[in-house]
């Protein structure tokens, strides 16, 4: 039966137009509207991300640097008093 055929008929016996999840052709029609949406919308959502990463990398690069200067720091403040210690020790 031909899809004109098939709507009229239903419309006949239900009396409103078929719902979208009978209706084939009007899935099919819809699935390529939201691929062409999506095709046009991925590039830009993409760069915004894309830039959105970039400015936060940038903003938590001076957070990281005095964060990896203080653990420096830390270690270099623990080496020196485990070698005290060891030369302590030597010394004994």
């Amino acid at each position: 039966m031909k899809y004109r055929q098939w709507k009229k008929n239903y419309k006949k016996k239900h009396g409103v137009n078929p719902p979208l999840e009978l209706d084939k052709r009007k899935k099919r029609r819809l699935a390529r509207k939201m691929a062409r949406q999506i095709n046009k919308t991925l590039p830009t959502a993409a760069e915004t991300l894309t830039a959105a990463i970039n400015n936060w990398v940038q903003s938590i690069k001076p957070a990281l640097a005095t964060l990896c200067e203080n653990m420096a720091a830390a270690f270099s403040n623990v080496a020196a008093g485990l070698r005290e210690e060891s030369e302590a020790v030597e010394n004994d």
